[in-house]
């Protein structure tokens, strides 16, 4: 008969693998059931270019019950990045206690106008087309309009069809580019033509004669256009209803029995 042996190294490695495993195990039993519950958030560090009071804050956070260890980052983040308002929002949990925020607002761009009991009311959106704020709320708009198609009260959140965002790309990208031209626009006509196509109609700040233009709303494009409105008006005495620099050729259209 043979007798095998297992040798005394073999013994100890085991030994010392089950020692390892029980202390790990302790030390999840003790985290989960003694330490975790007791690591309350008492810091929230923020980070923002919202001005939010510490009341908006918590309730947008609604923590209750969420301890350090507890907290879904990737949750909250979403439930920030649900509320209108907010563009982006990144969580970040700092051992033992503090919560760090970094929320980012969604940037007015431009407003249309819908009817409240016949009177006209601001909806605002962003360079995604997103309504972020209905009505005037504490500051004026002052803010390019888009105008042309008929407009129902927009929910806070709701985004408006892709061929407006088209259009509201093309102003973000002319703030970006040229913040004074931007604040010459005073309204954009969205014009119909054929069942998916439009023209645009701009009306200026400074010069009270509309003029068309195509629907790729450029820097360079409305350049031309103020380029062509102040020609226009230098000379003009209340005769131009109109003026049209469509397809590379500029033409007025004059008031009727002028």
């Amino acid at each position: 008969m043979t007798v095998v042996r297992r040798s005394s190294r073999s013994r100890i490695f085991l030994l010392s693998v089950v020692i390892v495993l029980l202390l790990l195990f302790l030390a999840e039993l003790v985290w989960d059931m003694l330490l975790s519950p007791r690591l309350v958030i008492r810091k929230i560090k923020l980070e923002s270019d919202l001005s939010l009071s510490d009341g908006q804050l918590l309730e947008m956070l609604n923590l209750d019950g969420d301890t350090w260890a507890s907290l879904d980052e990737l949750n909250v983040q979403k439930r920030l990045e649900s509320y209108p308002v907010v563009r982006k929002a990144r969580v970040v949990k700092v051992f033992p206690d503090t919560l760090k925020l970094y929320i980012y607002r969604r940037r007015p761009l431009a407003a249309a106008l819908f009817s409240i009991d016949g009177k006209p009311v601001p909806a605002v959106f962003d360079e995604e087309g997103y309504a972020v704020q209905i009505g005037t709320g504490s500051e004026p708009v002052n803010l390019p309009i888009i105008s042309g198609p008929s407009f129902s009260e927009p929910p806070l959140g709701s985004r408006l069809p892709e061929s407006i965002c088209a259009i509201l790309r093309d102003l973000s990208q002319m703030r970006s580019e040229d913040l004074h031209l931007f604040a010459l626009i005073s309204e954009i006509e969205i014009i119909p033509r054929g069942n998916e196509n439009y023209d645009l109609k701009l009306y200026m700040n400074h010069i009270p004669i509309p003029i068309m233009v195509d629907h790729n709303l450029t820097v360079e494009s409305v350049r031309q256009a103020v380029l062509v409105l102040d020609v226009l008006a230098s000379g003009n005495n209340g005769d131009i209803e109109e003026a049209d620099m469509r397809g590379g050729h500029v033409v007025y259209r004059p008031v009727e029995g002028s």
